[in-house]
Formats: C-alpha cells, structure tokens, sequence
C-alpha cells in the first residue's frame, strides 16, 4: 500500500478528535462462537461500521469498516477499509487483501522458502487511472463489498492479479517462525536495511537492531526488559553514528485485578494509560492520566496523578461491544456511541 502523509494524518486526528481514544475501536469477540463460518454485522443510527467474517476455525478472513473523516476534505462518504486474509493448509497467512477508500487497493502474497526458512512479501496495486487525485476517497466504492467471495471474485482483484508483483521484503525464521533477519528497501531511509531480531529465552523479542546497508550504518536500536509482570521498551534513533532522539515506554500487569497500564514519557510528561478486565477477560475502562516525568517511567497511580480522559466499554450478552461512554476531563466534554449487530451463520 503506497504510503500518504494525508491519509496518515486523517486517522490520527480521527483517533485523536475526542480527547485520547479512537472510538469503536475494540475487536469482536464473541463468548460462544458457531462452530460454523459466520458474519457478524455491526451498525450504530442504522449506519453500517463493520462488517466481520470468520472461517470455521474462528479466523478473520474479510473484514470491513467505515470511519469518520476530518471535515476539511469535504468527502461526501465515509473513509471505508477492508482487509481479508487467505490461509494455506498449515495455517499461515499467503494473502492478504489491502483496500483503502482514500489510498487504493492492493494484494500482498506472502511466499514461504525452506533451507533457510523464509518469508517473502509481494505486493501488487490496483493501477490508477490518469484523472486519479490523491485524498479524495476516489475508492469509496468498495462499499459494495460485503463479504469475502464478493470481494475475491471481483474485477478489481482480477486485474490486480495481473499487475506487475514487487518484492517488498524477505524475512529469514526461526523454527517457531519468528523472524530473525528482515531486509527491504526503506523509503524513511533511502536505503537497503537489514533488520536484526534477538529472543530471550521464554521466545520474547528482547532486541532488534535496523542498519543500512549502503554504508552498514545503524538507523535504530530497540530494547525490551522484561520484569516479573512489566516490560520496558526503549527506541534510539542514530544519524551518523550518533544518536538523534530516544523514546521509552512501558507495561505492566496486575493478574489479580485483571489490569493493564501502559506508561510513555515526550517532552517531559509521563502519559499513564490504565485497562481494567471483566473476568472474561473484556475490556471494560480505560483511564488517562498524566504527570510530570521524574526519571521513572513506571509509578504508582495515586491522586496525585491528573486523570485527563476516560472510557467505559459496555458489552451485550453474545461479547460484542453494545456501548462506548468517552468523558474528557481536560474540555469538559463527553460522548456516547451505540452499536448493534446481526450474526449470520455462512453455510
């Protein structure tokens, strides 16, 4: 999928506009899924979201939805997206399909090798036509994909399937099929670079070092410590053998009280994100606060924290996300969302 610095700015603000959370942003997940192949359906005002379909072994194969926009592109329809996969025998993904209303549509094949083993990406785009502009949601016609057989014999996957395949990238594995060695072209670096992947002994990414190979020039260096129940990520970026900037962030868990809190330090605020878990394992708060950064990336929540933002997930009785109650405390401002869904049993 060919990267615009537009597009890109259109889901951040759309993530951003209500404070510090993307709305309907929770995946579905249903308590007793049919043993079956089924489509669940989801609509907020009588308005199409979603719509997901799963194969008989509970896998995503066609996924689409509709987001909001930001009103200066003035697009008389919503942004669409939808993604679908392919499965081979053994389970691993050898397709996937890529179509953006906003960006185009593309199909990446992905090629498995043994001695070593490998993977491979390959992409392939829908090509544009000549009075094509960018950032116009020329492709908002892919409304009319509802499921994934409609979408795969299509006309736009059967020329694509015709056009030119590009390599994107070749990854060696490991035998649990992991990638220890990625190399492909960079557009952020223009350059060949070859990204190095290091596991701890539990199979944990621990470290991954990006280097370029036109003059064997480190661009990033990524660190994870894992602790008993915490993991600390820390991101330097070099440019000419010295480094430009370093980012940090960090997780940690509460098993017992079925929470999460994630930790991320810019500019000297400490930005502190707290899930809280049903017993099923649903994610039912998120709570946003922030503080001064002291030096330690991961401190207790106390009330001398500022809680910036807030929201609360509640689910029907299938698991699905049926309410979304956003509160931002900085603008004084809340927001509910509703959903409803149809669930469809694929004979």
């Amino acid at each position: 999928m060919k990267q615009n610095l537009l597009t890109i700015l259109t889901l951040l603000i759309c993530s951003s506009s209500f404070g510090q959370f993307a709305f309907n942003n929770i995946e579905f997940k249903l308590k007793e899924p049919p043993e079956s192949a089924y489509r669940i359906i989801q609509t907020e005002k009588g308005q199409l979201k979603k719509i997901l379909e799963f194969n008989s072994e509970n896998k995503i194969i066609f996924d689409y939805r509709e987001t909001e926009i930001p009103p200066f592109f003035k697009w008389k329809e919503p942004h669409r997206f939808i993604y679908a996969n392919e499965y081979g025998k053994d389970g691993r993904i050898v397709k996937r399909y890529d179509f953006n209303s906003n960006v185009g549509l593309s199909i990446y094949t992905y090629e498995y090798g043994q001695n070593p083993l490998t993977k491979t990406l390959f992409t392939q785009e829908y090509p544009e036509t000549k009075d094509f502009k960018q950032n116009t949601n020329a492709y908002a016609y892919i409304s009319k994909f509802k499921d994934f057989k409609q979408l795969k014999n299509s006309k736009e996957v059967e020329k694509i399937i015709l056009s030119s395949k590009l390599k994107g990238y070749t990854e060696i594995l490991n035998s649990k099929n992991k990638p220890i060695e990625k190399k492909e072209y960079s557009r952020m670096y223009r350059d060949t670079i070859v990204t190095s992947f290091q596991y701890n002994s539990n199979g944990d990414e621990n470290f991954k070092k990006v280097v370029g190979i036109s003059n064997n020039e480190t661009k990033r260096e990524i660190n994870n410590t894992f602790g008993q129940d915490s993991e600390t990520t820390e991101i330097k970026n070099f440019r000419d053998g010295q480094v430009t900037s370093v980012y940090r962030f960090a997780n940690s868990k509460n098993q017992d009280k079925n929470t999460k809190t994630e930790f991320s330090e810019r500019r000297g605020i400490l930005n502190i994100r707290h899930y809280e878990y049903d017993k099923d394992d649903y994610l039912i708060k998120v709570s946003v606060y922030e503080t001064e950064y002291n030096g330690n990336l991961i401190v207790p929540i106390t009330s001398d924290l500022q809680k910036t933002s807030e929201m609360v997930y509640e689910y029907n009785k299938n698991g699905l996300l049926e309410k979304e109650k956003m509160t931002n405390y900085k603008k004084n401002k809340k927001d509910i969302r509703k959903y409803k869904y149809r669930i469809e049993i694929i004979e």
